[in-house]
């Protein structure tokens, strides 16, 4: 199986000593599945809709099943000068557009984005959380909600306090690895079942 990963620099991994990041750590031990993790740092939605789809074609193949994950949005809530890099609408916008093309190509699934330590943008992203879950029932793509879990842990928190203030060390990534791999629709999406 091939597995496609769009997104931000957490999909990248960026501060993981590692350099596995969350994707690598829940695909760990499945050799049967190619992964090109395209994370981009500081990629915000509307940046990955103007790529993605190029680097998906030049990836997907007949002659084994593929699938496309997206994890994104926090680039997004991210304000300069008083103002979103991306209004939250547009946001949406861009996640729809990404999630219904990419959805006929082969089968999508969208890890939410997660938690930073600094309150005003962590209300933001949390918003932005929500209103992916929800775009996602409508459009029946599956959806891996890790903000809270992660946010409530505080070991996310800490590693990225510690570091950047935004991207854990191993011990996150390993965190949030967990809570995707052992979500039913990872399972499903990732034919571990």
């Amino acid at each position: 199986m091939r597995l496609i990963a769009f997104g931000e620099s957490f999909v990248a991994g960026v501060g993981d000593p590692e350099h596995l990041g969350w994707v690598g750590r829940a695909l760990r031990g499945r050799r049967a599945v190619t992964l090109y993790n395209l994370g981009v740092r500081g990629a915000t939605t509307s940046k990955i809709a103007g790529l993605w789809r190029r680097e998906a074609e030049a990836r997907l193949v007949a002659e084994e099943p593929c699938r496309i994950v997206f994890s994104f949005g926090v680039n997004d809530t991210w304000h300069e000068d008083g103002v979103a890099r991306v209004a939250p609408a547009q946001s949406l916008l861009n996640a729809r557009a990404m999630l219904t093309e990419a959805g006929g190509l082969c089968p999508v699934l969208l890890v939410g984005p997660p938690p930073v330590p600094d309150a005003a943008r962590q209300a933001r992203i949390e918003a932005l959380n929500e209103n992916l879950k929800s775009l996602c029932v409508r459009l029946q793509v599956p959806f891996i909600d890790v903000f809270r879990p992660l946010a409530v842990d505080g070991l996310w928190a800490a590693e990225a306090a510690a570091w950047d203030g935004a991207h854990p060390g191993a011990a996150g990534y390993q965190r949030m690895a967990e809570l995707v791999a052992a979500h039913p629709a990872w399972r499903r999406f990732t034919l571990a079942e």
